[in-house]
C-alpha cells in the first residue's frame, strides 16, 4: 500500500467511526441511553486512538493514552471516593464500572485531551504535532489544551446530568446545577495530564505511519466540533444552546483557519 492509499484508507475508516458514532449518539434507541453512549464513546475512542497512531506512531499515541486512561482514572476515583473537588457519583447509564468509574469514562477522556491537543497545537504552531519551545512554552500549551478541553465540558455536563442522567451532584451547584469547582477540577486535571505528556514526548521519537496533510490534521478538529456543535440544536436545559459557538467555536475556527493553511500550502 502506497503512502497516498493509507491517508486515504486511514480518513475514509476514521470518519467512518467518528461519523458512526454521531449517529448512534443520536438515535432514540427503545433499548434506553445506556447501549448508545457506549458505543458512541468506543466509536469516537478508536477514531481518536487510530488518528494518534497514524499522526505519532505507535509509541506517542500508546504513552499519550495510556497516561489519559489512567490518570483520569484516578482522578475520577479519588473524587469521588473523596470529595476532594465536589461531591457527585456515577449512575448505571454509561455502563460497566471500573470500581465507581464507568469503563467509557478514561476513553471518553481520552478523546477529548487528543482533539484538544490537536487544535492547541494548530493554532498556536500551525501544525498538529508541536515542535517548538522551552519547557515555558510547553506550559503555556498545556494549560491551552485544559481551557480548550473545558470548554466543551460546559455544554457536556448539563445535558449529560439533565437529560441523560449519567451522573448526579447530590448538593447540586451554581451552574446549571452543577457545582463551579468541577471545572477548576476538570482544567487541573487536563493540565496535569497534558503536561507530562508533551514532557515525556520529547524523549520519544515521531514516527507517523504515513504522509499528515491538511486532511489528516483536519479530523480531530471535525471529532470536537461533532462533540460539541449538536449541542446548538439539543442543549439541556435550552440556555446552555448559546454556550457551545461560543465557547468552542473560536478554537474551532482558529484551528480550521490553521487548516486552510496548511491546505493551500500543501497544494
Amino acid at each position: 500500500m502506497t503512502l497516498v492509499q493509507r491517508e486515504r484508507t486511514l480518513i475514509a475508516i476514521l470518519t467512518g467511526l467518528m461519523l458512526m458514532g454521531v449517529v448512534v449518539y443520536g438515535l432514540n434507541a427503545a433499548t434506553g441511553a445506556q447501549p448508545r453512549l457506549m458505543v458512541a464513546s468506543v466509536a469516537f475512542g478508536l477514531a481518536s486512538l487510530g488518528h494518534a497512531i497514524y499522526m505519532l506512531g505507535w509509541q506517542r499515541a500508546l504513552t499519550f493514552f495510556a497516561l489519559t486512561a489512567c490518570l483520569s482514572f484516578l482522578a475520577e476515583s479519588l473524587s469521588i471516593a473523596t470529595c476532594s473537588v465536589t461531591c457527585y457519583y456515577y449512575t448505571d447509564a454509561l455502563g460497566p464500572k471500573l470500581g465507581a468509574v464507568p469503563a467509557v469514562i478514561p476513553i471518553s477522556w481520552f478523546t477529548m485531551i487528543y482533539a484538544s491537543y490537536v487544535i492547541v497545537n494548530l493554532i498556536a504552531e500551525g501544525q498538529p504535532v508541536s515542535v517548538k519551545g522551552n519547557n515555558v512554552w510547553v506550559i503555556w500549551l498545556a494549560l491551552l489544551t485544559a481551557l480548550v478541553m473545558t470548554a466543551w465540558d460546559l455544554t457536556l455536563d448539563p445535558f449529560m446530568v439533565q437529560q441523560e442522567k449519567a451522573w448526579v451532584w447530590p448538593q447540586g451547584g451554581e451552574y446549571f446545577g452543577i457545582p463551579l469547582a468541577n471545572y477548576v477540577g476538570w482544567i487541573e486535571t487536563t493540565f496535569i495530564i497534558v503536561l507530562i505528556y508533551r514532557l515525556v514526548e520529547r524523549t520519544l521519537p515521531l514516527k507517523p505511519l504515513g504522509r499528515v496533510t491538511w486532511l489528516v490534521a483536519a479530523l480531530p478538529v471535525l471529532s470536537y466540533a461533532a462533540s460539541g456543535l449538536p449541542d446548538m440544536w439539543v442543549g439541556v436545559p435550552d440556555a446552555t444552546k448559546v454556550i457551545a459557538p461560543f465557547a468552542m467555536g473560536v478554537a474551532i475556527l482558529a484551528a480550521a483557519g490553521r487548516v486552510w493553511q496548511m491546505r493551500r500550502g500543501q497544494v
